[in-house]
């Protein structure tokens, strides 16, 4: 029986996850879930994630009909296990949901639905298909930190010390930032091989960093001389990092739209059409407040050992779930 290998990467958002996938465009791989600028109309968008995210997207609601988007996204998958490649990759940020998806039963419910297509396409063609996954993490505190700062709505509600104060007492916010969960919830439904890649190791060791994905997938490749992509949230003065976030310049433009539109949504045919209008949306695009760097004046390092601390429980979990050392990557 033929065998093919698929990897699956549920991408945590600031974790390294746009990097790795930029890496993956050098490998001799299939590329399932390829990422674009608005994803909202694809087949796994539909099916993983409209539900997990409509709020954050400013979609439509839609009806789907879930069993035709489980056999287009069937169909989708096996026009690439029927190709002469062995090795796929579908990696998709927040495939099953944002951090608070990803630790409750709604991300889960994504894991059975996509075991369930996986077993009809190995039965219809034949094939036997392998499933590993990889998560791609990056430290408790870097993680936070860029999630204040890239997030703006953050900004304009507290500041970093009171989010990271937020985040230290609360156990809900604790629990958001253990990578042991969604680990435990993949072995719950596939009990595969997992490997994990820290955002750390990349900066660190590129070649060991490609070296490893490389061996777990069983591919043979040199992409060492393909630039991996990061964003930096920072600019380094006098040893120290000074980090910066992303602030919506005020526009009059923008508050006159925003003001017609808000006025117009109480028309029906407005209200129901204005998601889905093309000459609306290039018009929103237009005047929309652009977006600055603004450098900010708070130091959160103090912060850091604490949250060092906060995760180490987790962090020691996690390397013996994973035969990996993140004490030398600095997680605790």
């Amino acid at each position: 029986m033929n065998e093919k290998i698929l990897l699956i990467h549920p991408g945590y958002g600031k974790a390294g996850t746009t990097t790795f996938q930029h890496l993956l465009k050098s490998l001799n791989v299939n590329i399932l879930a390829k990422p674009t600028e608005n994803q909202t109309r694809t087949i796994w968008f539909k099916l993983f994630k409209a539900h997990l995210f409509e709020n954050k997207y400013e979609i439509k609601k839609e009806e789907y009909n879930h069993n035709k988007l489980k056999n287009d996204f069937k169909d989708y998958l096996k026009s690439f296990f029927n190709n002469q490649k062995r090795i796929s990759v579908f990696s998709d940020e927040g495939l099953f949901g944002g951090l608070l998806s990803i630790h409750n039963y709604l991300g889960l419910y994504n894991l059975y639905i996509f075991k369930e297509i996986i077993e009809e396409v190995e039965n219809e063609l034949n094939i036997k298909i392998i499933i590993k996954f990889v998560v791609t993490i990056r430290r408790q505190y870097d993680m936070i930190l860029s999630t204040y700062y890239y997030v703006g709505e953050y900004s304009e509600l507290e500041s970093p010390e009171d989010f990271f104060k937020r985040t230290i007492r609360s156990e809900d916010y604790k629990n958001l930032f253990d990578y042991t969960v969604l680990l435990k919830k993949i072995i719950k439904v596939f009990d595969p091989e997992i490997l994990v890649l820290p955002l750390e190791l990349l900066k660190k060791d590129q070649d060991k960093y490609i070296e490893k994905l490389c061996k777990f997938i069983d591919l043979e490749g040199n992409i060492v001389d393909n630039a991996p992509h990061f964003n930096k949230n920072y600019i380094t003065k006098d040893n120290k990092k000074i980090y910066f976030f992303k602030r919506r310049a005020f526009s009059r433009i923008f508050y006159l739209a925003s003001v017609t539109h808000n006025w117009l949504k109480k028309i029906e045919i407005y209200k129901k059409n204005f998601k889905n209008n093309t000459l609306l949306k290039i018009i929103y695009r237009i005047v929309r407040p652009k977006e600055k760097s603004v450098l900010s004046k708070y130091n959160t390092e103090l912060f850091e050992n604490e949250i060092k601390k906060l995760y180490k429980n987790n962090n020691l979990e996690l390397e013996k779930m994973t035969n990996i050392n993140l004490k030398e990557l600095g997680y605790y």
